[in-house]
């Protein structure tokens, strides 16, 4: 096994002088990252920050959180990569929930920081990762700029820790059921058997150029990372999501692999995406997880990209990835997510934990290897979900006869949003902070458009005049911009069960016309 900090430190040895990391005009040989990660490792431990040490990182994608999370790494801490489209409010969730000591933020990022923390933060310093002064300062903790930290620690080498398998090594934080975001346990073991099934899966080698387009807060880039840095490849973060910003970066960088989820491959498939007009003869695969891709784009997008290799992949944060659907399958099976991966065992199960049978739906469960130890600080939904030696994932799905897996739909009331996992009852929480709103509920709408949207269904007080621009600037000013509703509608009374609940059901299922109007706004930018 290796600790997630040596395959940096293996690379940069065996590669000094190859490019790893590439952002903009900006690029990093292995051996400037091995560098700068040794510098803030020593300035943190001088500071007395080490072993089992929380750490967040908050910031933009960019190479100096590369930097942050290998040097967390060295010094035996747990990193934190904090979501960057998360608010105050989950910030703070987030910073008390782990007890972090130290935050790494860039300087776009520090303002939040400074507003979700009004009557004075908790965190004992703050590590600027750009700019050499910022205007919150007054508001923050003590504050360190990374340019002096490595300006003056260059020489420096941290002592470096020996994680046994079992250390955790990072904490993912995702939606909860009941609203706020729930941290995920993983080990350097997880990391180091995923990084090499998916290495040997992908085929991935030294020569291998990634394109890097979803925030290290995801569990799927953090593994694009660390398998580029197993094989010694190069690793391009991708700043904007625009499709012709994409395409350039495909062009110019001769990217070999995509990984993306759906929703993403639908912005490039869009009416008005350069990406159909271009061929991309660098393009070796894709990979695609996260959400259910439609068919009919996962059509077209497969005629244009028609000599690239095709992976479909299913798996969560609790288990990392559970199968994969490789390419010589993909005409025999092309709406299955694939076979287990090397290691794991996947079952279906019925509401009394009895195995289903083939074409049978149930939940799906995964035993075996990348199983997390649990959730942080939340014991009663670990048990739940951690039972026997296996992740209940909460999604429904199938198998074929042959071991295939079908995903179905999710089992509880979450929601996936361009790969986020999205809880409605933290937006419905939201929408009763205005005082306008009488009963509200979200739930999901499918459309040409946008794909997989968010749908709040909201009635108002006696005497109340909510426009849909009304909630939906509330909604922006709290809330991720992924969970800001994209369709608002307005009812007199919503649809109710025999008990008395909400009835999500009748609402998901396309039968909201009768009890509203509805406006479908623009996706945001």
């Amino acid at each position: 096994m290796f600790a997630v900090h040596e395959l940096l430190t293996r690379s940069a040895s065996k590669h000094p002088r190859k490019e790893a990391l590439v952002s903009g005009n900006r690029r990093f040989s292995y051996q400037a990252i091995e560098s700068a990660s040794n510098a803030l490792a020593s300035f943190l431990q001088k500071r007395g920050i080490g072993q089992g040490d929380a750490i967040g990182i908050f910031s933009n994608k960019d190479i100096e959180e590369v930097v942050a999370i290998f040097a967390i790494a060295k010094i035996g801490g747990v990193f934190v990569h904090i979501n960057p489209h998360f608010k105050e409010r989950q910030l703070a969730h987030v910073v008390s929930d782990c007890s972090l000591r130290v935050l790494i933020v860039n300087e776009y990022k520090a303002k939040i920081l400074a507003n979700a923390f009004p009557e004075g933060c908790p965190l004992e310093f703050v590590v600027l990762l750009s700019g050499e002064s910022d205007g919150n300062r007054a508001r923050l903790p003590e504050t360190h700029c990374l340019k002096g930290i490595l300006r003056n620690h260059s020489s420096d080498t941290p002592v470096r820790c020996s994680p046994a398998e079992d250390d955790v090594a990072s904490i993912i934080y995702t939606s909860g059921s009941t609203g706020m975001p729930k941290g995920t346990i993983v080990t350097h073991k997880i990391f180091c058997d995923a990084t090499e099934v998916s290495a040997s899966l992908l085929q991935n080698t030294e020569h291998d150029r990634l394109i890097s387009a979803t925030p290290f807060s995801f569990d799927g880039s953090l593994s694009q990372l660390l398998t580029s840095f197993l094989v010694g490849g190069t690793l391009v973060l991708q700043q904007s999501n625009f499709p012709r910003d994409i395409v350039r970066t495909l062009l110019d960088e001769r990217i070999s692999g995509f990984h993306a989820v759906p929703s993403l491959w639908m912005m490039l498939l869009s009416k008005h995406s350069p990406f159909p007009k271009h061929r991309y003869p660098d393009l070796r695969y894709v990979s695609i997880i996260g959400e259910v891709f439609p068919e009919e784009g996962l059509g077209q997008l497969r005629s244009i990209l028609d000599s690239v290799d095709f992976h479909m992949m299913y798996g969560t944060t609790e288990a990392f990835r559970s199968t994969c659907l490789m390419p010589t399958e993909f005409e025999r099976k092309p709406s299955s997510v694939g076979r287990p991966l090397p290691g794991v065992e996947i079952s279906i199960v019925n509401e009394r934990g009895e195995a289903c049978g083939p074409g049978e739906t149930g939940e799906i469960v995964h035993r075996g290897l990348f199983v997390s130890p649990g959730y942080l600080n939340n014991e009663e939904v670990t048990r739940e979900t951690f039972r026997g030696g296996g992740v209940y994932t909460g999604d429904l799905g199938r198998m074929d006869a042959e071991g295939f897996l079908y995903f179905v739909e999710r089992k509880d009331e979450m929601i996936k949003i361009s790969g986020f996992r999205v809880c409605p009852t933290e937006i419905e929480e939201c929408l009763y902070q205005m005082p306008e709103v009488e009963e509200s509920v979200v739930t999901s709408v499918e459309s040409e458009a946008l794909g997989t949207a968010l749908k709040a269904l909201i009635c108002q007080k006696r005497g109340a005049a909510l426009t849909e621009s009304d909630v939906v600037g509330h909604c922006r000013k709290i809330l991720p911009h992924y969970m800001v509703p994209a369709v608002v509608e307005f009812a007199t009374r919503l649809p109710r069960t025999a008990t008395g609940k909400i009835n999500r059901a009748v609402l998901k299922n396309g039968a909201s016309a009768q009890w509203g109007s509805s406006s479908i706004l623009p996706p945001l930018a």
